[in-house]
């Protein structure tokens, strides 16, 4: 039965990939007739599809790597890897809320006339790429 489903996860999956280069290439796509048009390159969605897409896409081949690791028996995590997991979450978490309190606090103080959507969207990519950095960080250091 754990196979069976494994197998349905993987189909899932693998529609999942097709479904995110469609919204890759979607977001792409956009974002670049902007820039040609001359509009700003997150308008009309395109920097949200993007993301999305390529969000999707990273746990859906995570998934799918997962899946056939345990079709072939072997183990995924231990307890120090998901504590690891949990504190760069945690630690990026925080670092994300403080960068976005400062970029509106300097907006308001300052008048940088910054606009929402952008500095939000480049925060919101700084603090996923933060994730995997202090995630590899911690895991390195061995201070759990």
């Amino acid at each position: 039965m754990n196979n069976k489903n494994n197998k349905k996860m993987l189909l899932m999956s693998k529609i999942t990939i097709t479904l995110s280069v469609f919204l890759l290439l979607f977001g792409s796509f956009v974002m670049l007739q902007n820039i040609h048009e001359g509009r700003l390159y997150y308008e009309k969605g395109a920097l949200g599809s993007f993301l999305l897409g390529l969000t999707l896409l990273i746990s859906a081949y995570m998934n799918i790597k997962r899946f056939k690791a345990e079709s072939e028996g072997k183990t995924i995590a231990d307890e120090r890897s998901l504590w690891v997991g949990e504190k760069a979450g945690f630690v990026a978490f925080l670092l994300l809320i403080a960068c976005l309190m400062v970029s509106g606090l300097a907006n308001s103080i300052f008048n940088l006339r910054l606009e929402y959507t952008s500095t939000v969207y480049v925060i919101s990519v700084a603090g996923a790429f933060s994730l995997l950095i202090i995630g590899l960080y911690i895991d390195k250091k061995g201070d759990v």
